[in-house]
């Protein structure tokens, strides 16, 4: 039989390998952030300082508890204006990023996941950001800014495609990992498209940067092609309408369907007033065209194989074809959820 001290060491070995798994899983599972510190509703007309709010989620506490090992993530990225702080917990269970531009918060946005405190936070100063778009585009034609009035997601969006903080770079999908994804010009270009902001990409027509340029030009097209299919559609309706309302006018009866039928007739005469707005003038496509005309060459990524900047002549981005098939580049964007 086994003696006791045996006995005793084997006893303890099961013991000690469910003790440190214990150990472990409490590590894992515990978050050194206490996501409650961050701010709710904070506003830009105060300056939030870096090292404030830093110190107030305990920044060092949290890089040095976060090994990698342990499943916790803590990242300090540096450039030449920005300096970003990042925490994640493996599978993104939970995660916050600071972006901080000379010593004041730019932006932030904070996750605690399924933990029981506060679930999403996030915050954007447009006064931080202009003065850093400033520093970084010291040049830009007044004719290229806009109001700092615009909502934040506009201001953001529109420098962006300006090339602030973007990729030098024309396409829709681009291969910059092992999947493709929208460039961040395109996902810029997406947001002044939902919000409407006709106006910016009509400015933007005359843009010195070829890329940005193109990207305006595209999401015009595809403008002006949404808004031809909704009046085609609703001129079928006012004509399906107007022939109901011919037969009952003639019978003099039902007056509710009549009333209502002549609303709706009014209501789509209005709507294709306004949606002929969006559609590209004569002139505006003549710009086009001598833009497809001008033999300069476009810088493209593609979506396929490994990340690369091609060369490309600008009479092929806008060729015939090229431009029938903007729609179709914009449909697929919307299946794969960038609207």
């Amino acid at each position: 039989y086994a003696k006791p001290s045996t006995v005793s060491r084997n006893m303890r070995r099961p013991l000690i390998i469910i003790v440190t798994t214990f150990c472990f899983l409490t590590t894992y599972s515990q978050s050194p952030v206490d996501f409650s510190k961050f701010p709710v509703g904070q506003s830009d007309t105060t300056t939030l300082f870096t090292a404030d709010l830093l110190n107030k989620i305990n920044w060092q506490a949290i890089k040095g508890f976060c090994t990698g090992s342990n499943g916790h993530y803590a990242y300090e990225r540096k450039d030449s204006l920005l300096t970003t702080y990042e925490y994640v917990k493996q599978g993104r269970e939970a995660s916050f990023e600071i972006i901080s531009y000379k010593g004041t918060v730019l932006q932030y946005y904070s996750d605690a996941g399924n933990s029981k405190q506060q679930s999403t936070t996030s915050f954007f100063d447009k006064n931080v950001w202009l003065k850093y778009v400033s520093e970084m585009m010291p040049s830009l034609p007044d004719q290229f800014k806009i109001n700092r009035d615009e909502h934040n997601n506009i201001l953001k969006a529109y420098y962006r495609l300006l090339g602030v903080d973007t990729r030098d770079e024309y396409g829709f999908i681009c291969e910059y990992s092992t999947m493709g994804r929208a460039t961040d010009r395109r996902m810029a270009v997406i947001v002044l498209l939902k919000q409407h902001r006709i106006d910016l990409l009509k400015k933007l027509i005359e843009y010195p940067n070829l890329q940005t340029k193109l990207y305006a030009v595209d999401a015009l097209i595809y403008n002006d092609y949404t808004a031809k299919e909704k009046i085609k559609q609703l001129e079928k309706n006012v004509k399906e309408n107007q022939k109901q309302l011919d037969r009952l006018q003639k019978k003099n009866t039902d007056r509710i369907k009549i009333d209502n039928l002549q609303d709706q007739i009014k209501a789509s005469t209005d709507t294709i007033s306004v949606s002929k707005a969006d559609l590209l003038t004569d002139t505006e496509w003549k710009v086009i065209y001598s833009l497809r005309d001008s033999n300069l060459t476009v810088k493209t990524c593609g979506n396929s194989g490994s990340y690369k900047i091609y060369g490309t002549p600008i009479s092929e981005v806008l060729s015939d074809k090229a431009i029938a098939d903007i729609p179709k580049w914009y449909e697929g964007l919307k299946r794969l959820g960038y609207f």
